[in-house]
């Protein structure tokens, strides 16, 4: 790539609290994305996919339940987040370029077959992704994520009702955000804020009490404002690439795998929202299956009831014959 590419320095991520994976990266279009590969190499894998602003890190107390399992683990961290490297420029953290790094980097590990579970810009990457490589997951678990299917009318107006909320919104605080959690003042808050703090974020869509260690490893990724450009750029780009949204919802509803979702009961973006319920709909192999809501967790339902997730998942690919 010829534009200015960041990664942030090794030692940013000495000493992480409960983070003792090594690292891994494949080259995607000049870049190097970092990825945790866990477990035996032979063994049935698991996909986990993190969203924004979070990175693999999220997935630290998942990870050792489903090698106990028998599974292979592997959790890459998106272009611009986490170890991976981060493009300067926020042109270039669209949507379909999301799509198109996390393909690349499935296709270059040439996995098929595997299980995935997605949680927020997980999945609305991951979806698109499944759509062009329908052979790569034979299980797929969704997790307070979304990917909407917009025609006419709708497809013209949610992007500007969504550009309005940030407008309305100024410059919002931190402070502001958690005293008032809504699209707008998300989008605003990483638009325009000088530091972004990824630790408190995190803290602020959890239920449970996090670490000063633990909100470091979340800040660690962003040494300066520099390394931005992902988790600023990402809330403004959620109605966006509508038509390739639809054209790709064309083909995962012909994707009739087993599907599983779990969403959490206070999640301020989407809980009983009905997303869950959209995504049972639209998947032939969601039909019959123990869908479930997770007790006492937030958006980041990961840090909030990894034991409890890990198990249903378990559960379930066992019950399914995976």
């Amino acid at each position: 790539m010829s534009e200015q590419v960041l990664r942030t320095p090794e030692e940013a991520f000495a000493a992480l609290a409960d983070y003792p994976f090594a690292a891994n990266y494949v080259e995607v279009e000049g870049m190097q994305m970092h990825y945790i590969d866990e477990g035996d190499s032979s063994a049935k894998t698991i996909f986990l996919l993190h969203g924004q602003p979070s990175w693999s890190y999220l997935y630290r107390h998942m990870i050792p339940l489903f090698v106990e399992a028998g599974y292979r683990v592997i959790a890459p961290d998106l272009i611009g987040f986490g170890k991976s490297d981060k493009p300067v420029s926020s042109n270039t953290h669209s949507y379909g370029n999301h799509v198109r790094w996390m393909t690349s980097f499935v296709r270059q590990l040439g996995i098929k077959h595997a299980s995935a579970f997605m949680q927020d810009w997980g999945g609305m990457i991951g979806l698109r992704v499944l759509a062009q490589e329908p052979d790569w997951l034979d299980r797929l678990v969704l997790s307070n994520t979304a990917l909407s299917e917009m025609k006419s009318l709708e497809k013209f107006l949610v992007p500007k009702v969504l550009k309005l909320m940030v407008i309305t919104a100024g410059k919002p605080t931190i402070t502001k955000f958690a005293d008032n959690i809504n699209y707008g003042n998300w989008a605003g808050y990483f638009k325009h804020s000088e530091q972004l703090e990824i630790g408190t974020i995190l803290q602020t869509l959890t239920t449970r009490q996090l670490s000063a260690a633990e909100m470091q490893a979340y800040d660690a990724p962003f040494p300066t404002a520099d390394y931005y450009a992902g988790p600023r750029k990402m809330p403004e780009i959620v109605a966006s690439e509508l038509d390739e949204v639809n054209q790709d919802w064309d083909k995962l509803k012909q994707w009739h795998k087993p599907v599983l979702t779990l969403f959490s009961d206070q999640d301020p973006f989407l809980a009983e929202r009905g997303y869950d319920i959209k995504f049972q709909n639209n998947f032939q192999g969601a039909q019959g299956q123990p869908h479930s809501t997770i007790k006492n967790a937030s958006h980041f339902l990961q840090e909030d009831q990894s034991q409890e997730i890990a198990s249903n998942v378990i559960s379930w690919l066992a019950k399914t014959q995976y």
